[in-house]
């Protein structure tokens, strides 16, 4: 790699069972180069289960492990750097106090991930690994599980797009923590372990049992252990793949045995084979849902992903893209799942992106924002699944308690607010009955919910009227020029009833022609 605009930052992982490290030299996303990388093990997910928060002395364990890495990068010349803490720091009572205890002796700043999120971060490292995005990945059903220490990601990706995705809390340490030490050294613990874990999949079975699935590629702390177990040539820094017989052979080994025994038959330690069993069942079970002829499982790790979201971020707005239309097609595979009118959806997504792109200049608006306003135009509809009378209210609820990966637990509370608020006045104080938005959220809520009202009403008679929508801001109007051939008294009655939220957020008075 040339020296000519190379560019470094540090990338630290502070998960469940590890604290990692990497310092890379890059100079795009095809160019990337680790120069320093550093594990150290911890206990932390262990601890956090148990007890449900996190030590003194294993926070200052960790200032200790955060501090030598801070010495690296600085013998690197590294001052740009992303820490990110995953579950057992997420799920921990103390967080905040043990965030401000990291600052303040190690001088680091953390972002704590929501699962959501951790699930992608890793599965943006994985399709690039795979190729998962371009073209040869069309017309094959790939089902993507991930199994950390808290947590099971589950997503199928089919033809380019999202088609499913789902987050259990059913990591291997917890699992583990589910059962005693008496009761992991039973002979009956495998069964009961199998049964405990089937219980917990039960909807995964459901939405999955009839979709086709041509290659089941995992990812997790204890996979690369498995293909250990499974074949000693097993390289841990390559692309491995496997049959889907030969796993179920294994399992169907592994299954008779205790972890006594499972410590003999494959020379391993307690701790190991108390979090590889889990998996393993896991695994098999998943994959007798749907059936695999393949095995696929990639050297990713969450680390991988956040070294790829940063890198793509500064230079490679291209793989962003491919990625945010990614995520889209999960919102919109949410709104299939509840029977939302796709035409619908797509047209008051373009009218509301072509009222954005008109303001965001002047009134300050990002690309995560356009994102967030693109979500919310596919499932603001939703609620009519549940109940016609009250849908708004219901497609807040229903976005509010569904997953949707990539998007943080703020950016699900914006676009449920945002679907929430499009359908009626939102004000700024608590009113009974309406969901209360925080004064933080309030200015983007309400610029998005405007915005929102007036493009659901070019499109109120659910027959895309509409051919063309052009619109610019002229003096203290917000001109909307539309063409079409046919009658749009029903929009144009609904538009001017609707300007009133977006007058008093923007100041501007929206008027609508036709062109």
């Amino acid at each position: 790699m040339t020296k000519k605009n190379v560019a470094t930052f540090a990338a630290i992982h502070l998960g469940s069972e590890l604290i990692s490290l990497k310092i890379i030299e890059y100079t795009n996303l095809n160019k990337m180069n680790v120069l320093e990388e550093a594990v150290k093990r911890v206990r932390l997910g262990e601890e956090t289960f148990k007890s449900g928060k996190i030590s003194f002395s294993t926070i200052q364990t960790i200032c200790d492990i955060l501090n030598g890495y801070k010495r690296l990068m600085t013998e690197y010349g590294v001052n740009k750097y992303v820490l990110q803490a995953t579950t057992a720091v997420r799920e921990a009572s103390n967080q905040t106090f043990f965030i401000n205890q990291i600052q303040v002796k190690t001088g680091l700043k953390i972002e704590v991930v929501d699962m959501p999120r951790e699930i992608y971060t890793k599965f943006t490292s994985v399709i690039r690994t795979l190729g998962l995005y371009e073209k040869q990945a069309a017309g094959k059903g790939i089902l993507y599980l991930d199994i950390s220490s808290g947590g099971l990601g589950i997503v199928y990706f089919k033809d380019g797009a999202i088609k499913y995705q789902q987050n259990l809390h059913i990591g291997v340490v917890r699992i583990k923590e589910a059962f005693d030490r008496n009761q992991r050294s039973s002979v009956h613990f495998s069964q009961a372990l199998d049964e405990y874990i089937a219980s917990n999949i039960g909807p995964v079975k459901q939405e999955m049992g009839k979709e086709p699935v041509d290659y089941l590629v995992l990812t997790g702390s204890e996979t690369k252990l498995i293909l250990k177990m499974i074949d000693k040539t097993y390289c841990p820094n390559k692309v491995a793949k496997l049959e889907a017989a030969k796993f179920s052979a294994f399992y169907d080994r592994v299954r008779k045995l205790n972890i006594p025994q499972l410590i003999k038959v494959f020379n391993i330690d307690e701790e190991s084979a108390e979090m590889v069993l889990p998996s393993i069942i896991l695994y098999q079970q998943l994959l007798n849902i749907t059936p695999a002829e393949n095995i696929i499982v990639p050297p990713d790790r969450f680390i991988d992903g956040m070294k790829v979201l940063y890198v793509a971020g500064v230079k490679d707005k291209k793989f962003i893209n491919k990625l945010t239309e990614m995520r889209l097609s999960l919102v919109r595979s949410i709104g299939e799942r509840y029977h939302y009118d796709p035409d619908h959806a797509k047209a008051t997504e373009k009218f509301a992106m072509v009222i954005f792109d008109s303001l965001k200049k002047s009134q300050g608006l990002d690309e995560q924002a356009r994102l967030l306003l693109r979500a919310a135009s596919n499932l603001h509809d939703i609620g009519k699944y549940v109940c016609l009378r009250s849908h708004t209210a219901y497609s807040y609820r229903l976005v509010n308690s569904t997953d949707i990966m990539g998007f943080s637990n703020q950016d699900k509370r914006i676009i449920s607010l945002v679907t929430y608020y499009q359908g009626s006045l939102l004000s700024e104080h608590r009113m009974v009955d309406r969901p209360f938005v925080e004064k933080e959220i309030l200015p983007l809520v309400a610029k998005l919910a405007a915005i929102l009202r007036l493009a659901d009403a070019l499109d109120r008679s659910y027959r895309q009227k509409i051919r063309d929508c052009q619109v610019e801001v002229k003096g203290n109007e917000l001109l909307v020029k539309v063409k079409s051939k046919e009658d749009l008294a029903l929009e144009e009655w609904t538009f001017n009833n609707k300007a009133n939220l977006f007058e008093a957020v923007f100041g501007l008075m929206p008027v609508i022609e036709r062109g």
